[in-house]
């Protein structure tokens, strides 16, 4: 497991010009590289010759410059490819949408936007397509703010070209490797400070930058650490050498304008101490927080608990540190009754697509779900708490179906129950008094899967819109005198639509110049101040 620590560098006068102006040397050879291995098609063997020559660079900082330019390009190559999937998606969306339109406006506009979504799917085919990736040094946002310089705060161009500059050259990376010393051979942390070797083309001496890492500096020198190994293969296999684990450092200035240096290195996971023979604790994700429910290894429910966190309007780094809180708490917790945690392998790029409100697309933009999978995965390694991912399909239908009213828990609590059940392979039969029938499904149908029960029985749940009995536009579908809703009345008579010991329940008043309550179940309405005719209903006096 790959692990990241920071710490904040002192605004020396003496180390903070260094740091920039090795940021810019790599930075402008990071995009000399990219022009030659995509622009002009040269080899990188050829390229990393050439780069050592001419720019009196080391091979290490070529790999480091390297390794950081093919993991942008791969990062834009993965967003494109996301972008296409979610333009796909919206074309099918906007076909199904044009296919039940019946006003001519409605489909003419879909139409509009049908084209727009093709036109955008074809712009990012040929950006995946084409040799040279449309990749931005710099962020595409700030290139852009130069054309509205007062409107993004800038006095004239030098000022937005500084800025431009600056963000440009604002972070460079150093690689490890574990057969060098300390892990790396351009950046070494020793007696509490960082001793970085400049490349010869800024005099080839060494910078010492003092340090001090408040987090885990433990599992930091435990890295650094040289341990006995035989190697495996190769000429010396068989023989007893000293390794280090790789450590790469990131030295980046951030926009307040303080340089941080970043230290990442690979650490052991914690041995498990969890059994799911004691039971397991299922976790249901939501943008609220987590609803965590404890089992036992019978799959009785035993103890359950919410976990709420602050996402909504707060930066990411705020949002990252509420979550990074509630994983904590969820797994510690997990770990003090020595239980393993259950939790869904979640499709969350679905769950943006999907429309679910405007208070809920809110919260769902504003969780970061890649986060919350990296902590929670990091934080039971660290723990020595067995993760158990399950499919999260019907979790919780079969939830609200089977826990919900039975044990008295939330849908959110039983759907936590359900997913620490299946982490434990219980069954999830649909009993029958649920479908309705006490038979046995046929012989053809016995080599279903059970979801597919479960797919029916919550479809039937859904609400359905009943169909409006008159036709649109007709008289008595509308209030009467300007959107006026007619008067309830209330009756006192035992009898009630010709059924006797049936009484109306009562209804909150609505003032209206006239009408009587909605005709249903033997009740009858007034329209436009004519009241039925009927020997059992009493009459509704008209204000």
């Amino acid at each position: 497991m790959t692990i990241t620590i920071e710490t904040r560098i002192a605004d020396d006068p003496a180390i903070l010009p260094v740091l920039e102006s090795c940021a810019a040397l790599f930075s402008r050879l990071e995009r000399l590289l990219f022009v030659a291995l995509y622009a002009r098609g040269e080899t990188l063997n050829a390229a990393k010759r050439r780069f050592l020559t001419e720019h009196c660079i080391t091979a290490r900082h070529f790999n480091a410059i390297y390794k950081q330019l093919s993991a942008k390009v791969e990062s834009w190559r993965e967003v494109r490819k996301l972008n296409l999937a979610t333009v796909s998606k919206q074309i099918v969306k906007t076909q199904k949408a044009i296919a039940k339109a019946k006003a001519p406006f409605v489909k003419h506009q879909k139409k509009r936007r049908l084209q727009k979504l093709r036109d955008r799917k074809a712009g990012i085919e040929r950006d995946l397509a084409a040799p040279v990736p449309s990749v931005c040094f710099g962020s595409r946002k700030l290139f852009g703010q130069q054309h509205e310089l007062a409107a993004n705060g800038y006095a004239d161009h030098a000022a937005w070209q500084k800025a431009w500059r600056a963000s440009r050259s604002s972070s460079f990376f150093v690689l490890g490797s574990a057969d060098e010393t300390a892990g790396n051979q351009t950046c070494q942390y020793r007696d509490g400070a960082l001793h970085l070797r400049l490349p010869d083309a800024l005099g080839g001496e060494t910078l010492v930058v003092p340090v001090a890492f408040r987090y885990r500096v433990a599992d930091l020198l435990a890295a650094l650490t040289p341990t006995k190994q035989t190697v495996t293969r190769g000429p010396r296999k068989g023989k007893a050498v000293t390794r280090h684990s790789a450590v790469s450092y990131r030295f980046l200035r951030r926009d307040n304008g303080h340089w941080y240096a970043q230290a990442m290195f690979e650490v052991a996971a914690a041995p498990i101490t969890t059994s799911g023979r004691k039971g397991c604790a299922g976790i249901d994700t939501n943008p609220w927080g987590l609803a965590v429910t404890r089992c036992d290894r019978c799959g009785n429910p035993v103890d359950t608990l919410d976990i709420p966190w602050a996402v909504e309007g707060r930066s990411a780094d705020q949002a990252k540190a509420s979550i990074g809180d509630a994983v904590a708490v969820a797994v510690l917790y997990a770990e003090k009754h020595g239980v393993p945690v259950a939790v869904e392998t979640l499709d969350f790029d679905d769950k943006k697509n999907e429309d679910r409100g405007a208070r809920c697309n809110r919260m769902l933009s504003a969780f970061a779900y890649a986060a919350f999978a990296q902590m929670l995965r990091g934080r039971c390694a660290r723990e020595g708490v067995e993760l158990v991912e399950v499919n999260p399909a019907f979790t919780s239908v079969i939830g609200a179906a089977k826990f919900a009213a039975g044990y008295g828990l939330s849908v959110h609590r039983a759907a936590a129950l359900a997913i620490a059940r299946r982490a434990l392979n219980f069954g999830e039969v649909l009993r029958t008094r649920h479908t309705g029938s006490a038979l046995a499904l046929p012989a053809r149908n016995r080599t279903r899967h059970v979801w597919s029960d479960w797919r029916r029985w919550a479809k039937a749940r859904r609400p359905q819109r009943k169909a409006p009995t008159k036709p649109k536009g007709s008289r008595g579908s509308k209030p009467p005198n300007g959107r006026q809703m007619p008067i309830p009345c209330h009756p006192t008579t035992a009898q009630v639509g010709g059924r006797a010991g049936r009484a109306t329940p009562r209804r909150n008043a609505v003032p209206v110049e006239c009408g009587a309550t909605p005709q249903a179940n033997g009740r009858h309405r007034c329209s436009d101040g004519l009241v039925s005719v009927n020997s059992h209903a009493p009459k509704c006096a008209v204000r």
